[in-house]
Order: C-alpha cells, then sequence, then structure tokens
C-alpha cells in the first residue's frame, strides 16, 4: 500500500496550482513524517533535497512582474517568488515523501509490493541492482577522493579542483568494471535469480493516508 500511496500522492501534489491547494498536501507531508518516525539522518538528506530543488528552480525568480529586488543578474518579483514557491513546494513534497516513506520502510519492501502490483520483473531486478550498487558506487567514490586528498597535499585550489573533475568521471568506470566483477562472483556462486519478495501486512494507517490522498485528488 506504500508504493499506490506515493504515486496518488505525487500526483495530487504535482497537478496543483496554487500554494493555497498545496497546503493540504504539505499537512498530508507532516502526517507522513510522524506516522513513520523516520531517523534523524533522513531530516538532513531531506534538507539536502531542499536546497538542491531550490537550486534548480532559482531562475524562475526572475521571471516577469513588479520587482522586488533588484539583482546584478536581474530582478526578483512577485511573480517570479511565487512561481518560485510552487515549483519548490511540488518537488520538495513528492520527493520527500517517497524518501520518507522508502527510507522507512527499506527499498525491499517497495519491491515486494511491485511484485504484489504485476510489475515486470526486469524493471524490479533492475531496480534491485540499481539499489545495491549505489553502496558500492559510494564506497569507490570514498576510496577515490581519500587517494586524491594523500597525493594532492599542498597543492593550489584550482589544480585540486581539476583533479577532483577527473576523479568524478573515474569514479564512474570503476564502479562500471567493479559492478561486473561482482556480478560474474554471483553467477558463480550459483545466482540464478533474485528471491521472490513476499509483502509484509500493511500498516492500517496508510490506508487512511491514501483516502485523504485521493481527497486531495478532489478539491
Amino acid at each position: 500500500m506504500y508504493l499506490p500511496f506515493i504515486f496518488i500522492y505525487a500526483i495530487g501534489v504535482v497537478t496543483r496550482k496554487s500554494l493555497s491547494e498545496l497546503a493540504y498536501f504539505a499537512l498530508l507531508f507532516l502526517a507522513v513524517v510522524i506516522m513513520m518516525r523516520p531517523k534523524k539522518r533522513i531530516f538532513l538528506n531531506l534538507g539536502f533535497l531542499l536546497g538542491f530543488e531550490g537550486l534548480l528552480f532559482i531562475l524562475a525568480l526572475f521571471n516577469p512582474g513588479r520587482p522586488i529586488l533588484d539583482t546584478p543578474i536581474g530582478s526578483i518579483t512577485h511573480e517570479g517568488l511565487y512561481s518560485f514557491l510552487l515549483l519548490l513546494g511540488k518537488a520538495f513534497l513528492s520527493a520527500g515523501a517517497a524518501v520518507v516513506i522508502t527510507s522507512s520502510v527499506g527499498f525491499s519492501r517497495i519491491l515486494a509490493e511491485m511484485e504484489t502490483l504485476k510489475f515486470p520483473r526486469v524493471l524490479i531486478l533492475t531496480l534491485a541492482f540499481t539499489y545495491r550498487y549505489l553502496d558500492l558506487f559510494a564506497e569507490e567514490a570514498e576510496r577515490m577522493k581519500r587517494a586524491l586528498d594523500s597525493r594532492a597535499f599542498g597543492i593550489e585550489r584550482k589544480e585540486y579542483y581539476r583533479k577532483l573533475g577527473a576523479l568524478i568521471g573515474e569514479i564512474f568506470v570503476r564502479a562500471y568494471l567493479r559492478n561486473g566483477r561482482i556480478y560474474k562472483a554471483m553467477l558463480s556462486r550459483g545466482f540464478g535469480e533474485f528471491p521472490r519478495l513476499e509483502e509484509p501486512r500493511p500498516n492500517p494507517s496508510i490506508g487512511l493516508l491514501m483516502l485523504l490522498a485521493i481527497g486531495g485528488l478532489l478539491i
């Protein structure tokens, strides 16, 4: 029931046309946070998500309209500020709900619901492998960053960032090669396919939240 709720909630959020309509889904997001009781690190992830999405939509502040503040790159307008808040609210609420729920119940629970809903098996396996290799990618990036810091001691900041940029490209190559080695090791140990995932008993509260999300679509 978590995956259908995420879809319905996201559809309800992105189809809103004003901040007043979005306020209902903001309260629903707060109810999700209270119900799921996420760990403290999830709030750090939400903060990063909010900042990242704010940078994505920052140009909306300069939409034509009544000026509020003049800046070297243009005037921030009333209409631009409204558009910025609306876009940021839609993006943050829809993505934030998915982050909170997935982090709280576990990605395997989401995959189990996908199996229950008869999603294509190849899609489920692709997501499972992608999720598994995220840790591998992060580990490879940390190892290479540590190696760069140990070999780039005392160089100028400009040169350091040039080397860091080259390292980012190398990370993808190394992670891809290591993924291949891991997959071959799995095959040599008899790996055929991921086991079938059984969905645990759903939380009754999520059914109520889904009804509220469906109600939000009718607002």
